[in-house]
């Protein structure tokens, strides 16, 4: 009987867990700073921009949301300064939508913009696979293989956000080892509208098992050079596709 007290107190420590803020994100990259003394651009590096992204693909900050410069710099605890640069960052990562004289807002994701995102995702991606298939180090090699185990944790955890984390990781990894600067540029500009509805996916329904058993293959095939390395691919972001459609569709149900 007290085990059984014990597991409930957890699960409802679990369930009642408070959501992270704005202020709890940017304190920890101000932590990882390491010096005091921050310019305008460290600070648009080190703490604005990566805080903003955590908020919005965690859903701290939801889709169009506006982002006041003057409230947001006082959330992440910094002056107004760097906060024009990190909005035009995140707008060219698709997380931000600027709208002159008006102002910047968490960009909205809409069915269309899921379907044409993933279309031209799978052409640059299928491209990645059978350049780096080609291009294959043993630095490569390691690198795949150090992320695909960091992914089997996560995945073993049931840890979704360290398993996004892991996969763009994977992705980044794929890109550097095909080695063409305007595929990478044109790549993670299309990354960005897609993560919080890929971070949503992943926690339902296997989704998270499923796409890291599929990454498990296009590792293999790209190490190998076989044939299938872009149908792989293709398969994988088929799935993804279908998995952010229905977050889509099965918002506010």
């Amino acid at each position: 009987m007290p085990a059984a007290k014990t597991a409930s107190s957890k699960a409802t420590t679990t369930q009642t867990r408070e959501a992270p803020s704005l202020e709890s994100i940017a304190t920890r990259y101000h932590a990882q700073l390491r010096t005091l003394d921050s310019t305008g651009d460290s600070l648009s590096d080190g703490v604005v921009v990566p805080a903003l992204r955590e908020a919005i693909v965690e859903g701290v900050l939801a889709p169009g949301s506006r982002l006041s410069e003057v409230q947001v710099a006082k959330q992440l605890n910094v002056s107004r300064t760097p906060m024009r640069e990190a909005f035009a960052q995140l707008e060219r990562e698709g997380l931000v939508t600027i709208l002159p004289r008006v102002g910047a807002y968490v960009r909205s994701v809409t069915l269309r913009d899921v379907e044409e995102i993933y279309t031209v995702r799978a052409a640059l991606e299928c491209l990645a696979v059978q350049l780096a298939s080609e291009r294959m180090t043993a630095l490569g090699t390691a690198q795949l293989d150090d992320v695909i185990e960091a992914m089997r944790t996560s995945v073993d955890a049931n840890d979704v956000a360290a398993y996004v984390d892991a996969l763009d990781r994977f992705y980044t990894i794929v890109m550097t080892i095909a080695d063409n600067r305007t595929l990478q540029q044109s790549h993670a500009s299309l990354i960005g509208p897609v993560r919080r509805l890929r971070r949503i996916a992943m926690a339902r329904g296997g989704r998270m098992r499923a796409s890291f058993e599929q990454a498990v293959r296009i590792r293999d095939a790209i190490v190998n050079g076989t044939k299938d390395v872009q149908q792989l691919m293709r398969e994988q972001l088929q799935g993804a596709c279908a998995a952010a459609v229905d977050v889509l569709k099965n918002a506010g149900k």
